[in-house]
C-alpha cells in the first residue's frame, strides 16, 4: 500500500516547527540555495509527521533517502513548489513537475517513437517524464538512462496508469496523477507488488 502526501512547500520553516529536527536543518544546510533548504526541510516535515520524530533519515548507495522502520519505504521529489512523498510497504518512486514546463525541446531525448505514440494526450510528455523519473527512483541503479532502460511499454489512459520495463526484463507500473493547478504526480511500484 502507498500512501502519497502533495503539500506546498512553505516559503520560510519557521525555527520553532516542532516537526523540524536539529539533525534535519543541519542536513539542510549543505545547500546554499534557500529553495533547496525548503524543499529538504518539506519532504523531511512529512516524513517525520507520518513516520515519527525518531525516525532515523539516511541514504543508500544510489542516494536515494531510507528510513530505519522495518518494511516501510520512501520516495520524495519536488518541483512546482510542491512536494511530494510516497511512504509506502514496498519499493516505490515517486516524482512531480508541472504540466505547464515546457518537455517539447527534450522529449525525443527521453522517450523512443515508440513511447511518443503511447498516447496522444497534450500532458503525455509531462506524463511520460515524470513517469520516468519515479521508475529511475524505483529502479535504483545509479547511470541508469530514460531512454535505453527505462521503458514505457503501454498506457492505460483511462486508469491513468503506465506499464514499463526497466532493464531487460523488470515490469513496473505507474500511476499518474493530477491536481487542480496543474502538478503531475507519478507513483511507480514493481508490477509484482
Amino acid at each position: 500500500m502507498v500512501k502519497l502526501f502533495v503539500e506546498p512547500i512553505p516559503p520560510v520553516y519557521a525555527c520553532c516547527d516542532s516537526l523540524i529536527t536539529a539533525g534535519d536543518i543541519a542536513s539542510a544546510s549543505r545547500f546554499q540555495n534557500e529553495r533547496r533548504r525548503g524543499e529538504h526541510l518539506a519532504w523531511r516535515r512529512v516524513v517525520r509527521r507520518e513516520l515519527g520524530l525518531r525516525v532515523v533519515i539516511d541514504y543508500n548507495d544510489v542516494g536515494a533517502p531510507v528510513v530505519d522502520t522495518p518494511d516501510t519505504h520512501i520516495s520524495v521529489a519536488h518541483g512546482g513548489g510542491y512536494v511530494a512523498v510516497a511512504i509506502a510497504d514496498t519499493a516505490v518512486g515517486v516524482d512531480i513537475e508541472s504540466s505547464e514546463r515546457n518537455f517539447e525541446h527534450a522529449k525525443t531525448r527521453y522517450m523512443s517513437a515508440t513511447e511518443l505514440a503511447l498516447s496522444d494526450n497534450d500532458l503525455w510528455p509531462a506524463m511520460a517524464w515524470t513517469a520516468k523519473e519515479a521508475l529511475y527512483k524505483l529502479y535504483g541503479h545509479k547511470g541508469a538512462e530514460l531512454r535505453n532502460d527505462i521503458v514505457l511499454t503501454a498506457f492505460d489512459s483511462d486508469r491513468r496508469c503506465i506499464e514499463a520495463r526497466l532493464g531487460n526484463e523488470t515490469t513496473a507500473l505507474v500511476n499518474i496523477s493530477t491536481t487542480e493547478d496543474n502538478m503531475v504526480i507519478a507513483v511507480a511500484q514493481f508490477a509484482d507488488n
